[in-house]
């Protein structure tokens, strides 16, 4: 009984148990590190990017996520408290370019169990492309280090990636618009996001006076921002406060209007 109690990955051994998965099963060789609640992968990559477009090429992907599987086996078969898992990919010959996928080992356990489904769990993942011009030097790729993931910074990534996607995808919204920023942070007990999105296609009078359309923008980021916070059940907040640089105009909300606002249909004329 002792024996089938024990964790499939010991915490003494999850540092090379996540490596040796991830070499035995893709043929990759990556680096492991623990901080706090947090373990990151870091995975070299050749041929990572399209080198004239600048996307992530399938083969690529399909070895990143791969590892992800690998990482998010060991952490749920281990005595070790995980609560987020980071994989950082990068191609050596394209200096300063990372990929790095951040996900939630409760949203892990819950889509297992059926509670949420494949599409929910899709956008409850941090996905980002960093091009950063000044690692562009020798220590760029020395030590592996990492920075603890904290829920508030998880779910403030997780709305500007919601928000982001919605411009971007939407058949309704793709091409109308342009979201140069957004970005949102925790400030004692207020959520604050600050986007810059404009509508393109427009005359100079409506894109500067304009009419509905400024105000739905707010309410959208608004929405993404309280559906978040409901399906975490994150209660650590008294207001919320969506800002648009680009007109200056702002939409603010009590905690108390949570719920109203989670599953209100936004429409953008």
């Amino acid at each position: 009984m002792l024996t089938s109690c024990a964790p499939t990955y010991p915490k003494e051994k999850i540092v090379e148990s996540v490596q040796e998965l991830c070499e035995r099963e893709y043929s990759v060789k990556v680096e492991v590190i623990i901080e706090g609640s947090t373990m990151g992968v870091r995975l070299p990559l050749k041929g990572l990017f399209n080198t004239e477009t600048l996307q992530i090429k399938p083969e690529a992907f399909d070895k990143i996520t791969g590892v992800m599987l690998s990482a998010s086996r060991v952490a749920l078969s281990s005595d070790k408290s995980i609560d987020f898992y980071t994989v950082i990919a990068y191609d050596a010959k394209v200096p300063g370019a990372e990929v790095v996928m951040t996900r939630y080992i409760y949203d892990l356990r819950r889509f297992f169990l059926g509670d949420i489904s494949r599409g929910e769990f899709a956008k409850r993942m941090v996905f980002d492309v960093r091009f950063n011009p000044q690692a562009i030097i020798d220590t760029w790729l020395g030590d592996f280090t990492l920075k603890e993931q904290k829920f508030p910074e998880f779910m403030c990534e997780q709305i500007a990636r919601r928000i982001t996607d919605e411009f971007r995808e939407s058949k309704d919204l793709a091409g109308k618009f342009k979201v140069a920023s957004c970005e949102g942070k925790f400030e004692e007990d207020e959520l604050k996001f600050v986007v810059d999105i404009s509508r393109e296609g427009l005359p100079v009078s409506e894109l500067i006076h304009g009419k509905a359309w400024h105000e739905e923008v707010l309410e959208l980021c608004m929405q993404k921002m309280c559906y978040v916070l409901y399906i975490y059940s994150f209660k650590k907040v008294d207001q919320l406060e969506a800002f648009n640089k680009f007109d200056n105009k702002v939409l603010t909300i009590s905690k108390d209007e949570i719920n109203k606002w989670r599953n209100r249909r936004i429409r953008i004329d």
